[in-house]
């Protein structure tokens, strides 16, 4: 903002300087939210999206090569055609978990910590679809989301605790009819954060003493009128929020070129070059963000993205394995750094947080004529973290093609052949990105009936 000269200040440039810069962030949405609805202990939420729709065997539901036949089982692993490194892995069993080639060994030595969903049903191969589909459980009307995104959702159930309840980074986000304080904060980088949360860097000091006075006087007959539907209240305390985050140099935990030893050793631990920031909205810098945010409390929810460039229909080879592979990698730095970190009962922060890793759908079993993969219908996730069972595989797909099959929503199993009974039941299912949400929203506490689907019962500890 330019510097203003003149001591008084004119409604239009009050109304300038209060807003920082970032309506957005600021304002939001006016309307009245849910109460709130959590009865477990409170959690945060990463929210961790993989862009471009990922190759499932190569991640979250591996084959064996030795004994799948394409002829027979119309599946096409493809491994032989990948770098050594991939080759060697192969399908990598830990438990009742199998991870491909993809998967580095920074996340294996977190498995016992993980949960597989297999046999998710996209019901779409389109990429704005499938991904709106999975960040709102709501099936998009055409390409347009329907309805808000979860970690907006749940703030709105948890209330206004955080000074940024829903940071999203790299992913897109709603907020529908929700309170102010739901509406997320969308950047694209760090750097974009750093920004948003230094917007007097340029204001005259003093237009700032002017604008504090304001916020800090007694409310008047004017704003009490304008208060009836809490419209002056709720963007009073945006504005005084907006000006804590400078008090409170919210953007120096972000900033990673800090000299300090704290600093030196996130550095180490996400894979980010000593003394370079590196890319800033590279997996390693986002994984860094979410780390930030939920360990210094700015946020409870973190939507990041950690990968991209998955939607390849050519050179699958050498290039689909390695991108995936910097994203698992980066996830296992923010998985090591949460577990690392004290949280607030007793345990690590990980115990306290819930994980959900996804792609808007998989790829192909077959290979195309460019021997590439395109889009499919069957999908894959990972979940981890509070009030989730660990180590286990819910759901599974078919041997032959690799679409969704049934499963028990009581025991997660994978249910090749239910009887007529099963089905009408409503207790074998396929699963879609609803049950997923519903169960995280389940296992926290909060209330999932906006989804109108059920949770995997057998996921839940």
């Amino acid at each position: 903002m330019v510097k203003n000269d003149t001591p008084s200040l004119s409604r239009r440039a009050f109304l300038g300087s209060t807003a920082l810069g970032g309506a957005g962030l600021l304002l939001g949405s006016m309307l009245p939210g849910r109460a709130l609805a959590q009865t477990a202990p409170r959690r945060r939420f990463v929210f961790a999206y993989f862009d471009g729709g990922w190759d499932i065997l190569l991640g979250l539901d591996p084959r064996d090569p030795a004994t799948t036949r394409a002829d027979v089982h119309k599946i096409q692993t493809g491994y032989e055609q990948l770098g050594g490194v991939y080759q060697a892995r192969g399908v990598q069993r830990r438990g009742d978990l199998a991870f491909g080639p993809a998967v580095p060994p920074e996340l294996l030595a977190h498995a016992p910590d993980l949960t597989i969903i297999n046999g998710i049903g996209m019901d779409t191969a389109a990429h704005e679809v499938g991904r709106r589909y999975f960040i709102t459980g709501r099936f998009p009307r055409g390409i347009q989301a329907v309805g808000s995104s979860t970690p907006s959702e749940i703030v709105a159930q948890l209330g206004d605790q955080t000074p940024i309840p829903h940071l999203s980074a790299a992913v897109e986000a709603y907020a529908t009819g929700l309170p102010a304080y739901a509406t997320p904060l969308a950047i694209n980088s760090v750097t974009d954060l750093i920004v948003a949360l230094t917007p007097f860097a340029e204001i005259d000091p003093s237009v700032l003493a002017a604008v504090q006075a304001y916020q800090d006087q007694a409310p008047g007959c004017g704003a009490k009128q304008l208060d009836r539907d809490g419209l002056s209240t709720t963007l009073l305390r945006n504005q005084q929020r907006a000006r804590s985050y400078i008090e409170q140099q919210l953007s120096q935990i972000f900033n990673v070129q800090r000299p300090d030893a704290e600093m030196a050793a996130l550095r180490a631990l996400y894979g980010i070059v000593d003394g370079d920031t590196g890319a800033p909205d590279s997996p390693e810098m986002l994984a860094f963000l979410a780390g930030q945010a939920l360990k210094e409390g700015v946020s409870e929810a973190v939507s990041v993205r950690l990968a991209s460039g998955l939607d390849t229909h050519s050179n699958w080879a050498q290039d689909h394995a390695p991108r995936q592979e910097r994203g698992w990698r980066a996830l296992a730095a923010l998985l090591s750094d949460l577990k690392a970190s004290p949280g607030t009962e007793g345990g690590s922060l990980f115990d306290e947080t819930v994980v959900l890793v996804f792609s808007e759908f998989g790829r192909t079993p077959l290979f195309n004529n460019l021997r590439g993969r395109d889009h499919f219908l069957g999908n894959s996730c990972l979940v981890a973290g509070a009030g989730l069972k660990r180590g286990v595989t819910i759901g599974g797909s078919a041997s032959v093609g690799m679409m969704p099959v049934y499963t028990r929503l009581a025991t997660g199993e994978a249910v090749d052949a239910p009887s007529e009974a099963e089905l009408s039941s409503g207790e074998v299912v396929t699963l879609s990105p609803k049950h997923v949400l519903a169960t995280l929203l389940a296992a926290s506490g909060l209330d999932y009936s906006y989804l109108r689907e059920v949770p995997i019962r057998g996921l839940l500890a």
